[in-house]
Formats: C-alpha cells, sequence, structure tokens
C-alpha cells in the first residue's frame, strides 16, 4: 500500500512540476513578447494604421475578388460531382463526394471571410461602407443558396439523407441520417476541432490581453474570446456527462 502511496505521490509531483514548467514558459514568453511590442509600439501602429486605411480604399475590392474565387471553385466542383453523378457507377459516386466535400469547404471558407471583410469594412472612414453591405448581403445569400444546392446534390448520390438547409434542425436531422461509419468521420472531426479550439483560444485571450495592454482595444475583445471558450469547453463537458449518464442506463 505504501509503495503505491509513493507511486501516486511521485506522479503527482511530476503532474505539478510539468505545469509549473508551462507557466515558468508561458510567463517568459508574455515578458519577453509584451516588451517586444512596447518597444515598436509606434512603428507597429504606424504599419497596421496604413494596412488598414489601404484596405479601406479597396474593401469593396477585397469582397468582391474572395467571392469570385472561392465561389467559382465551389460551382466548379459542383459540376464536376455532377458530371461523375451522371457516370452512374460506384467509383464515380465516390469522386463525386469528394468534389462535394471540397465544394463545401470552399463555401463555408467563402462565408468566413466574407463576414471578416464586411466587418473591418464597416467603418465610419469608409466612404464605400453602403456597398460593402450591400456586397455582403448579395455574397452571403449565394453562398447559402450554393449550400442547399450541394446538398440537394448530395442527397442524389444518398436519397437516405434528410434535411435541407432551410430546416431549423438542419444539423440533427443529417446527423440522424447518417449511418455508423460516416457518423464516426462526423465525430473524429468535430473533436479535431475542439481540440483545436482548446489550444487556439487561449492563445487568443492572450492576443487580446495585448491589444488592450499595448494598442488600448478593451475588454470587449477579452470578454468575447471567453465567453466563446467557455462555450465550446461547456458544450463538450456536458454532452460528455450526458452521453456517459445514457450509457450507464
Amino acid at each position: 500500500m505504501s509503495e503505491k502511496m509513493a507511486g501516486k505521490s511521485k506522479s503527482m509531483v511530476n503532474i505539478l512540476g510539468k505545469i509549473a514548467l508551462w507557466l515558468v514558459i508561458g510567463g517568459a514568453l508574455g515578458f519577453f513578447g509584451a516588451f517586444l511590442i512596447s518597444s515598436i509600439k509606434g512603428d507597429t501602429e504606424s504599419v497596421m494604421r496604413l494596412f488598414y486605411n489601404g484596405y479601406l480604399e479597396y474593401a469593396l475590392g477585397y469582397q468582391l475578388g474572395f467571392f469570385i474565387v472561392l465561389g467559382g471553385i465551389a460551382v466548379a466542383l459542383y459540376f464536376r460531382a455532377g458530371a461523375q453523378i451522371k457516370l452512374g457507377n460506384y467509383e464515380a459516386e465516390d469522386r463525386a463526394g469528394e468534389y462535394q466535400n471540397a465544394a463545401i469547404t470552399a463555401n463555408e471558407l467563402n462565408m468566413v471571410i466574407q463576414f471578416l471583410l464586411f466587418g473591418l469594412a464597416v467603418d465610419g472612414k469608409n466612404p464605400m461602407m453602403l456597398a460593402n453591405v450591400v456586397c455582403f448581403l448579395v455574397c452571403s445569400t449565394v453562398v447559402v443558396i450554393m449550400e442547399a444546392l450541394l446538398v440537394k446534390q448530395m442527397k442524389r448520390i444518398q436519397p437516405l439523407k434528410k434535411g435541407d438547409v432551410g430546416d431549423a434542425r438542419f444539423t440533427q436531422k443529417w446527423l440522424d441520417s447518417c449511418d455508423e461509419a460516416e457518423r464516426m468521420v462526423i465525430y473524429m472531426a468535430s473533436y479535431s476541432s475542439f481540440t483545436a479550439m482548446k489550444t487556439l483560444l487561449p492563445l487568443l485571450e492572450a492576443a487580446a490581453l495585448f491589444g488592450k495592454l499595448m494598442f488600448g482595444t478593451g475588454n470587449f475583445p477579452i470578454v468575447l474570446i471567453c465567453i466563446a471558450w467557455g462555450v465550446n469547453t461547456g458544450v463538450y463537458c456536458f454532452c460528455s456527462m450526458r452521453l456517459e449518464k445514457g450509457n450507464r442506463i
């Protein structure tokens, strides 16, 4: 028993030692980062202001450019998938699925970039802000329509799939209609997303803190990131407890 307790104590000491080491490394990196940023604060602000003003001047062009490139990729992949579906064999359907997944990726990325560029363009110094708003609404609508077309096309290969993009519970209906292999892929990809966000959110929180201290960005970014961090962790923990309870039953 004493040997077992000694082993547990040694294990706990190792864990605490690793935590202390990471805290020291994080503190050192934070100190040197703060020192570096403070030493070049004036130059950094000038460069950031220069780039931002340059963006505002051509904000509409950036919105349209990304929309055309990513939207064109999604449309091209959509038609390639359609051509494979017409062949009517299993190998062609597998290739069509690959094209559809790539098209969905480009489409989703398009939406994220449109939100980013639109958010940056909403500024009182932007004389074309109204045009940016209209462009964002049109581009976002087209992206949603493209997603609906891709979902409809996927149903041609797998008619048992349920749900439409306009449904409030589309994601759940689609998941319920997937087989075990498809669900396993979704679960593994979702867990990879969770672990990536678990690493990224603390880094974003540190960046928001630096922004507050060095550039006066305020508390709002810190609050938003902590809310996202809490939701990401809380949903995972809550769902894990609920699923474990269900398995015990």
